[in-house]
């Protein structure tokens, strides 16, 4: 299913938070959203998934037309912007089992915990973890909710090089299922390694687009377009 986002408004103690924000992503791409913190990333991110309220513009998922069938449209997504949003008093397994029934995933357990090797913790609560073990807790939690869409907030945080590369395979494999994948992230490097595209975002809109196939040099557009020319010793 193709997404389309045309002329996002959302704004908050009335201040705009994105005006006219409009992209499109199509069925196996992954994409990332690079802006300076404050910029409106998450924002965006909770509002595809109606946990902001746009004040004007279209959200079109396929052939449905926004949030008018929500129940129907939120099953398409699968979103969780900070381990902040784990039940610390539930174990990793549970945690698992509960997206796998919520989504009505057919992916097993053993498939979802096999890709970051989690097996040793599943029985850990969530306050027994380390910050990158629930990490890898949330993208098992991508994993097993089988969704078409993952929106995703610095999936990196936390993670150690084994699981940072453990990460690019899953994107990888993602793709390869014609998933579709929207995240956030300041990590560069990695953004140009995995991502079809990259959106850059500002004063609530999409300025810059740059696809893969660019070759282009992410940092130096980030310096062009949010640095000013700053120079730092």
């Amino acid at each position: 299913m193709k997404l389309i986002v045309e002329n996002l408004q959302v704004e908050f103690k009335h201040q705009k938070i994105l005006v006219d924000c409009s992209f499109k992503i199509q069925p196996g791409e992954v994409i990332g959203l690079v802006a300076p913190n404050g910029s409106g990333k998450t924002t965006l991110l909770k509002t595809l998934v109606g946990l902001q309220v746009p004040q004007s513009g279209t959200i079109i998922l396929g052939d449905s037309n926004n949030l008018k069938n929500r129940e129907s449209y939120l099953k398409n997504f699968f979103f969780i912007e900070t381990n902040q949003n784990l039940y610390e008093y539930l174990t990793v397994e549970e945690h698992l089992l509960m997206v796998k029934q919520k989504w009505q995933s057919k992916i097993t357990l053993e498939e979802a915990t096999r890709f970051f090797e989690i097996e040793p913790f599943l029985k850990k609560k969530v306050k027994q973890l380390s910050l990158g073990m629930k990490q890898q807790l949330i993208l098992t939690m991508y994993a097993i909710s089988d969704a078409p869409f993952w929106l995703m907030e610095e999936p990196l945080n936390g993670l150690d090089p084994t699981n940072a590369y453990l990460f690019n395979q899953q994107m990888i494999k993602a793709q390869l299922e014609n998933r579709s994948i929207l995240m956030s992230s300041h990590n560069l490097a990695n953004l140009s390694e995995i991502c079809t595209r990259v959106l850059f975002l500002s004063e609530g809109q999409i300025i810059e687009e740059v696809s893969k196939k660019e070759k282009a040099d992410l940092d130096k557009i980030y310096q062009t377009l949010f640095l000013n020319g700053r120079k730092y010793l």
